[in-house]
């Protein structure tokens, strides 16, 4: 690794902004399975396929997106085997997309971007655009490209070929009629949905705005077969993100939020410039069983703040829960996005901690996983691919030094929960993506794959790391620079080739 980076303190609002441009630059070309020079040794073990998604289009008619959310879907397609690399890429083209490239300007409303108009641009206009940009998950034969306010789109896995809306056969229909019906014909499913490595079952739920408010539930099997739907209801139309899975429970952790629901139905406000979270207050962590009929619901009071991730989540033997996740003291105000950067709040930034939640107590106790945790920011946790419920001992994330104030997350870190140990390789000025674990034999952790972002350098580099202690072994040069995205999958080739 270069020895010249500048220190956390020496990072400058100018330059994190600088960079942050860079890495919001909308994506101009889509390549198919170029070969990509490699620099080190990739492992021989690593065989198979890395799939992310992030944003790639910030703009559309010479209009930019006002929120970081809201970017066009874009795939990448990192081919590994025999020590070699190859890459592809291609936008997510939903109806919306497709709308929008024929007529040359924005069409839909979205999540943080109102159309143009004001009042009368926006008014009634309340079917949003699916961004398609958030995940992308291999599960049941099916490629999936996740949006959590709306139904994923099916991809091809060898083309990145955009095949449609997936419903489950029919499972994803919205079945609440008029006017819930109109504004989406079919339900939205979140993007963090939960495999759990012992039984093939995917996870995953949906939040339906109404009266009642409701939580979907879903269940997915290992064959892509849907179960009937789950419902429960809400008394308010909370924002929720992530959720965790047990073997016992599925736990939602529930912040104060409201939307200004009429403000957002005239567009006097965006979608995301309605939502007032009350971070100061509780969150509340709603217990429900992972098994229908197997209990009754427990509402437990939480933390405050916020969470966007849950690192994991296990039972203990005498029936408490623990989960550790992501907490933000404050919700990140999106719509002032840059001045996140320029003076960043206290509590901006996301921190690691473990929650122990009592069902029968109904206590919920907030612990610290070590010092340096506490310093650290993570995010955009990830382990290895274990049953639902089992306790994970190690967990690797992105994140920053304990200088930096302003959530510009350049480190890779791994923390063995056991001792607390935090290991951490920060890149500088260089914005690093979700690692992706491939797991090695026995013993052997792995290693893990991140897209990062070259500051300066036009580029983004495929970077690839022993996952014991953060070494990095190999580096690709992509031919392009991809901007910063969200979450993505691996899939080992014996499980893309036994799909049919």
């Amino acid at each position: 690794m270069p020895q010249d980076f500048p220190s956390p303190m020496d990072l400058a609002s100018a330059d994190m902004l600088r960079v942050l441009a860079q890495a919001t630059a909308t994506v101009e070309t889509e390549y198919t399975d170029v070969a990509l020079s490699v620099d080190g040794t990739l492992p021989a073990a690593i065989d198979g396929l890395l799939f992310r998604n992030g944003p790639g289009r910030f703009e559309r008619g010479g209009r930019r997106y006002r929120h970081p959310f809201d970017g066009d879907g874009h795939i990448t397609k990192l081919d590994i085997r025999d020590g070699q690399a190859r890459y592809s890429n291609r936008f997510v083209r939903t109806r919306e997309y497709l709308e929008e490239a024929r007529a040359g300007r924005m069409l839909h409303r979205a999540f943080g971007t109102n159309l143009p108009g004001g009042l009368f641009g926006n008014f009634f206009q309340m079917r949003f655009k699916n961004a398609a940009n958030t995940s992308v998950r291999w599960h049941g034969g099916r490629l999936l490209a996740l949006w959590e306010g709306g139904p994923p789109h099916r991809l091809d896995p060898d083309t990145l070929a955009t095949l449609g809306p997936e419903d489950f056969g029919g499972r994803l229909e919205n079945p609440f009629g008029g006017l819930s019906r109109r504004l989406a014909p079919l339900l939205p499913f979140s993007a963090h949905p939960h495999l759990d490595h012992g039984t093939g079952d995917l996870y995953n739920f949906g939040l339906v705005s109404g009266s009642p408010n409701r939580l979907m539930l879903y269940r997915i099997h290992r064959d892509g077969r849907m179960d009937p739907l789950r419902e429960h209801g809400l008394k308010r139309f909370s924002f929720v993100h992530d959720f965790a899975v047990t073997r016992k429970w599925l736990c939602f952790l529930l912040p104060q939020a409201d939307f200004d629901v009429p403000k957002a139905v005239f567009g006097l406000k965006t979608a995301v410039g309605s939502l007032k979270i009350a971070t100061e207050q509780p969150m509340q962590a709603l217990l429900l069983p992972r098994e229908p009929g197997a209990g009754r619901p427990v509402v437990l009071t939480g933390p405050s703040g916020f969470v966007f991730h849950v690192a994991q989540a296990f039972d203990e033997d005498d029936g408490r829960l623990v989960l550790d996740v992501i907490r933000y003291g404050l919700y990140p105000d999106f719509d002032d996005f840059t001045d996140l950067f320029r003076a960043p709040p206290d509590g901006a930034m996301p921190r690691l901690e473990r929650l122990v939640l009592d069902p029968d107590k109904h206590s919920c106790e907030r612990l610290s996983p070590g010092a340096d945790v506490d310093t650290h920011a993570f995010e955009l946790p990830i382990s290895a691919p274990t049953p639902l419920g089992a306790p994970r001992r190690i967990l690797y994330g992105v994140g920053a030094p304990p200088e930096r104030r302003a959530p510009y997350l350049t480190s890779i870190h791994r923390l063995d929960t056991e001792t607390g140990q935090l290991t951490t390789r920060d890149f500088g000025l260089d914005l690093t993506g979700e690692p992706m674990l491939v797991p090695g034999d026995g013993d052997d952790e792995g290693w893990l794959l991140s897209l990062v972002l070259r500051a300066d350098q036009g580029r983004t580099d495929l970077v690839v790391l022993r996952a014991a202690d953060l070494e990095i072994v190999a580096t690709a040069a992509l031919p392009h620079a991809v901007p910063i995205g969200f979450h993505g999958c691996w899939v080992p080739r014996r499980e893309l080739a036994g799909a049919g």
